[in-house]
Order: C-alpha cells, then sequence, then structure tokens
C-alpha cells in the first residue's frame, strides 16, 4: 500500500519519501509529504492512505469508519442537518466547523484570563521582591551613606546617587531577562509534542482508537511580539521607581551622627 505523511511527524520519525513505514505491521510505501498549515495541526491526522487500505488494517471490521464529513449546498439548514443526523443514528457525535471554533475560542478565552491573572501575581511578586533587596541593600550600605552625608553630601545628592544604580541595576537586568526569553523562546520551536484530541476529531483508522497513534504530534508556535518587550522594559523600569521611591524615604530618616555613633 501506499501513504502519505504529515510532514512534521515524518521528520519526527526521521521518513521521506520512498521509505517503508510498517502500520499495524503492514508495509507501506511513503509516496508524499504532506504540510498542514499552523493553526489546523490538531484536527489533522499524521497518516494518510486510501479507504480502502484503512479499513482493511481493522481486522474483522473491513467496512467500518469513525469520521464521516459533509458539505452543505445550504449552510443555513446546518442546525436541522445535524438534529436530524443525531436522531436517525443514536450514539453517534455531531459537530460543526462553528461548534468546533466556539470551544476552542471558549478555552482560549479562559486561557487567556488565567496567563493574565498570573502574570499579575508574578509582577505584583516580582516587585515585591526588587523593593526588598534593594531595602536590605541600603540597610548595609548605611555607614557608607553616613559616611557621605558627613563629608558634605545633601539629602538630595545621596538620593540620586541611588535613583542612578536602582534604575542601572534595573534596565541591565530587564534587558537580560529579555535576552533570555528570545533565546529560550528559540529552543522552544524546534520542540514537537504529543497532543490528545477527542476521538471525533481523529482522522486515524478506527483500529487506532485505543492505541497510541490517536495523539497528534505538533510543532509549538512560537511568536516574539516586540510591543510586549517593551512593556517588559517598561515594568522593570516602573520597579526600580518604586524601589527608589522607597529608598528615598529610607535614606531621610538616616542622620551621620547617629549611624558613625555606631560604627
Amino acid at each position: 500500500g501506499e501513504v502519505v505523511i504529515e510532514k512534521h511527524y515524518a521528520k519526527f520519525q526521521h521518513k521521506k519519501i520512498g521509505d517503508t513505514l510498517d502500520i499495524n505491521g503492514r508495509p507501506f510505501n511513503v509516496v508524499g509529504l504532506l504540510e498542514i498549515r499552523e493553526g489546523s495541526q490538531i484536527a489533522s491526522a499524521n497518516l494518510y492512505l486510501s479507504l480502502q487500505d484503512a479499513q482493511s488494517l481493522h481486522d474483522g471490521r473491513s467496512d467500518g469508519v469513525n469520521i464521516v464529513y459533509l458539505r452543505l449546498k445550504n449552510p443555513s439548514l446546518l442546525g436541522q442537518v445535524k438534529t436530524g443526523i443525531a436522531r436517525q443514528l443514536n450514539g453517534v457525535s455531531v459537530s460543526s466547523s462553528d461548534s468546533s471554533l466556539e470551544l476552542m475560542g471558549g478555552v482560549s478565552k479562559i486561557s487567556d484570563q488565567f496567563s493574565f491573572i498570573t502574570s499579575i501575581i508574578a509582577l505584583g511578586g516580582a516587585i515585591f521582591l526588587i523593593i526588598k533587596a534593594m531595602l536590605s541593600n541600603l540597610v548595609e550600605r548605611s555607614r557608607e551613606i553616613g559616611i557621605l552625608k558627613a563629608v558634605g553630601w545633601t539629602e538630595r545628592d545621596v538620593q540620586k546617587q541611588l535613583m542612578g544604580e536602582v534604575f542601572l541595576q534595573s534596565l541591565l537586568g530587564g534587558v537580560f531577562g529579555i535576552l533570555m526569553g528570545y533565546f529560550f523562546s528559540y529552543l522552544l520551536g524546534f520542540l514537537s509534542i504529543p497532543v490528545s484530541t477527542p476521538w471525533e476529531l481523529n482522522l486515524l483508522p478506527a483500529f487506532a482508537k485505543d492505541t497510541a497513534g490517536a495523539a497528534k504530534t505538533v510543532r509549538l508556535p512560537v511568536s516574539i511580539s516586540f510591543g510586549l518587550t517593551m512593556v517588559s522594559l517598561a515594568l522593570s523600569l516602573a520597579a526600580a521607581g518604586m524601589a527608589s521611591y522607597f529608598m528615598g524615604k529610607r535614606t531621610s530618616r538616616m542622620k551621620p551622627a547617629e549611624i558613625l555613633r555606631q560604627l
């Protein structure tokens, strides 16, 4: 028999045109590679056979099918057709592109909301840790600040010095974090993961229902947003501004005489 293999699956299995692929103990010649556009991989198949070959792979059910596609001449009758099929064929799952898109849209909306809440919590935790680290560093440098004030530095001079250090550290940290994010995103683009799909969306032969072949191999889509990068850098500098504010209030209460007396 002959088989056409999805491009990413062929790369994962190290197969090319002209090779032989064993399916359920039977050899099939690879006669083509199929490239599925991004976003349609979940509802696609890894292997494409003729209907006769696919049915013959399932012992005892040479006429078995697991999914049937219909194209309506009049799309306005979609609801009536779905109801009629469900009434005539008990136990079948009837779905349309609209219902699939609605389901995926709901899942995506929940995922986006969860990601937003998680990002807010992570941002708050990061700002808290930055402020805490800066204030701890300020306590360790109290001797240095006391000496600077004793030799004539004004309160404003000390605050400007500390603010410059904080903003420089935050800028370097933000740039380093962005570069690391770009690097790991680049690596993630080479990963392929197995994804379990609902049975009604599996286009594999019926015999594969309870096997590992029912899972899809999907390459992770990775995109990098320049706008999001700039927002991340701006948030890093905003955190530096908040840390500088609290450090300024702390230094204003430091008296050179008290600090030098503790030395």
